[in-house]
């Protein structure tokens, strides 16, 4: 009997989930599937930006693919009104982590509200 192998496949939350844990060795990564938003929290190893506080937070990721349609300002709000609703407090910035067709993934923060930019 001949075998079959079946393709392999994986969601956008599983690929930026194993990237964030083999590949950027974050801690404590997990899955939070409520509603249509999707999204990730987990503990970096270190300060992801110099000006955050030295003591390691909670940080909350939401995986997009690249070919996705366009992100709109309503969409982005309701992710931190997602995480506001499940975790009790709203963010002061989400991530979002894009996958390229060739698994590459990038990571981008989404400030919730005006930052004053960085001094060089």
């Amino acid at each position: 009997m001949p075998s079959t192998t079946l393709p392999f496949t994986s969601t956008p939350m599983d690929q930026v989930r194993l990237n964030l844990i083999h590949y950027n060795l974050w801690n404590n990564v997990t899955a939070h599937a409520h509603g249509p938003h999707a999204y990730l929290s987990g503990h970096p190893r270190e300060k992801l930006v110099s000006t955050d506080p030295d003591e390691i937070r909670k940080e909350w990721i939401v995986p997009r693919l690249l070919k996705d349609e366009k992100l709109s300002v309503q969409e982005i709000n309701e992710w931190f009104e997602t995480i506001e609703k499940d975790e009790g407090v709203r963010p002061a910035r989400v991530i979002i982590g894009i996958i390229n067709d060739d698994g590459t993934v990038v990571y981008y923060f989404i400030h919730n509200g005006i930052v004053k930019p960085r001094q060089n």
